[in-house]
């Protein structure tokens, strides 16, 4: 059998403040944005007929689509509460890599982006199979649906700080 990550998709309350904060803030490009109406925006998902906007967002314009982003309209639709503290068991974060750790969090803060963790630092001296050692400097945040999202980039030890 074969699976491979096609994508997260985050069922948003506003697609625009949702644009504001993954497009404007964190710099994903949107790389196909559609509206669909009528019975089969919602049959898929079991809801009635509705509307659905849609904005598919990558890394860069030529990448493949990482953040689906869908607003559902016209019909009710049951709201998960936002989050208050730490994560709880059942919460989904999406964690995603930069090389413009301090330019994103400087963007993050100045809109006032509500915060987890504040960026903060920390080495990891030995690698793992699946994560480098390196330099990580990491923050978490919530988006406009208070769905945690974690900003990292890793870069290399300090000379001499390598184990």
């Amino acid at each position: 059998m074969s699976l491979a990550f096609e994508r997260v998709t985050v069922f948003c309350r506003d697609l625009d403040a949702s644009l504001a904060f993954y497009r404007d803030i964190l710099g994903l490009v949107p790389v196909e944005e559609k509206t669909i109406e009528g019975p089969a925006a919602g049959g898929l998902l079991q809801l009635p007929p509705c509307r659905m906007r849609i904005a598919l967002l990558a890394p860069s314009a030529e990448a493949h689509a990482s953040i689906g982003l869908f607003e559902i309209s016209g019909t009710p639709m049951a709201a998960l509460p936002i989050p208050e503290g730490p994560p709880a068991h059942g919460q989904t974060a999406v964690v995603l890599a930069t090389t413009e750790f301090d330019a994103v969090a400087a963007r993050l803060a100045a809109a006032g982006v509500r915060t987890l963790t504040p960026p903060l630092r920390y080495p990891k001296r030995q690698a793992s199979a699946r994560s480098p050692a390196g330099l990580y400097r990491e923050t978490i945040v919530f988006d406009p649906d208070g769905i945690l999202v974690s900003l990292m980039q890793i870069d290399p030890l300090p000379e001499g700080d390598a184990a």
